[in-house]
């Protein structure tokens, strides 16, 4: 019966995809790896990639002039528990593997934002980790609010907090780049 199932959504949906990466600002190269082999690159962004579909993830590597490279993440589509963008070219993302038993399709596309290596001025600076900062915080509720709706009462526990725990990561990432990021010499 399972294998049956399985095959069913190979049927239905194929065995590839596109997955779109979407940087701020556009115009980075963006290398995806997959259990650390380069499966493509995207160059310059916006653009899109063909990938076969699978289980393990897909890792985002995007660099652009005057900007901190950015590693990410494809989210995958039927787990209510993963982020589906990525903040700050951190892994904001939870990725949990709840056996739900649906397809491996991936998010159709991932969108990076990429963090300045240089800033006019402190405020212009805070400005911007500000807005990370609110950005996570949004994400993290609608993905508590996906997990609290999806989950099997044996593991909503487990997965709310993993998400509470990547979401303080997060954000202790964005206060350690905001003490880190550069400020043009007067």
């Amino acid at each position: 019966m399972a294998t049956l199932v399985s095959a069913c959504a190979t049927i239905t949906t194929g065995s590839g995809q596109t997955v779109n990466v979407l940087t701020d600002p556009e115009g980075a190269a963006c290398i995806f790896r997959r259990d650390g082999a380069v499966i493509g690159i995207v160059n310059p962004t916006p653009g899109g990639l063909s990938v076969t579909k699978s289980h393990l993830a897909i890792e985002v590597d995007c660099r652009k002039d005057g900007f901190l490279d950015a590693v990410g993440a494809v989210g995958r589509q039927f787990q209510p528990m993963t982020f589906g963008n990525i903040i700050l070219g951190g892994l904001i993302g939870v990725f949990v593997d709840a056996a739900s038993g649906a397809t491996a399709q991936y998010d159709a596309s991932v969108s990076i934002r990429l963090t300045p290596a240089e800033f006019e001025d402190a405020l212009s600076r805070d400005k911007f980790f500000d807005l990370q900062r609110d950005t996570l915080i949004d994400q993290a509720k609608l993905v508590k609010g996906r997990i609290t709706a999806t989950c099997q009462p044996a593991d909503c526990e487990a997965q709310l907090g993993l998400a509470g725990n990547e979401e303080l990561r997060g954000l202790e990432r964005i206060e350690t780049m905001r003490k880190s990021a550069r400020l043009k010499s007067p």
